[in-house]
């Protein structure tokens, strides 16, 4: 049987790692079956992919994918990481049915030992609970609107995330252009949920809001630029244009207030 008829799936990696500061990290990703189908790796928060197949379309030059055929993996290497690189990852097959599967990498800026020795002087809670919503703030009309909502230190893993915009709660079943995707991470008690919108519009620009089953909540206010307000030269075409409208009315008026004249200024010679 073709590969492309059989199913495609991802065999069992781990999803949870850990990296210090300035190490080299490898994000494993393995698919059984993936045929003439191919491997995109992407930051859950960035709708920009990192690596298209074996190719790197990221300018950051610290990525690279590292592809084995007889373990049938497409892992993501990231050298030198840094605290910004934390964060959810995605490795996505290109296929009908979205296969997605998400990869949290936490980078530590100390060893785990003197992390917890840290916490226990100043008395603070590895489990304090938190919510973070990450995308961007502005988006051409068109583009996908991608926004990402992090809680730490969950104490149930059984909560849910909730989207709202400008107060009206999202689902997927209501809207056909939205698709919310979440997961949990046991090990790093860690609730993470993507929410997409396809084909953004003005429409969708608002407040966007993420709440877990306790009510921890943050927003982000997205604006949606359409081409008319992100394109200056059309506002400047669209004045000249009005400018010209101006000007040429105000020219027949003259040729047409100085006909009237020379006619007058005849019947009254005639008249006399």
């Amino acid at each position: 049987m073709d590969l492309d008829e059989q199913p495609t799936y991802f065999i069992p990696r781990p999803n949870n790692v850990t990296s210090l500061k300035g190490e080299t990290v490898k994000l494993q990703c393995s698919i059984e079956n993936l045929g003439s189908k191919f491997v995109v790796w992407r930051k859950a928060s960035d709708p920009h992919p990192i690596s298209v197949g074996t190719f790197i379309y990221s300018p950051d030059k610290r990525f690279n994918v590292s592809f084995s055929p007889t373990r049938r993996e497409f892992n993501l290497v990231l050298q030198d990481v840094q605290s910004s690189d934390e964060g959810v990852y995605e490795c996505q097959v290109s296929s009908k049915n979205k296969l997605i599967r998400h990869i949290l990498l936490t980078v530590n800026k100390t060893n785990p030992s003197e992390s917890s020795k840290l916490r226990n002087l100043q008395n603070i809670s590895p489990h304090n609970p938190d919510i973070v919503l990450e995308g961007k703030e502005f988006i051409n009309s068109g583009e996908i609107l991608r926004l990402m909502c992090n809680v730490s230190g969950v104490q149930e893993m059984s909560q849910d995330l909730d989207w709202f915009k400008d107060g009206n709660l999202l689902k997927p079943s209501r809207y056909k252009r939205i698709s919310i995707e979440k997961q949990n991470f046991l090990t790093n008690r860690m609730l993470t949920s993507v929410l997409e919108i396809e084909k953004s519009s003005a429409v969708d620009t608002g407040t966007y809001v993420c709440r877990n089953s306790d009510l921890l909540i943050a927003s982000k206010k997205v604006i949606v630029l359409s081409e008319e307000k992100s394109n200056p030269d059309k506002r400047g075409t669209t004045g000249e244009t009005k400018n010209c409208q101006i000007i040429h009315g105000q020219f027949w008026t003259m040729c047409l207030t100085t006909m009237i004249i020379s006619v007058v200024a005849k019947g009254c010679f005639y008249l006399t």
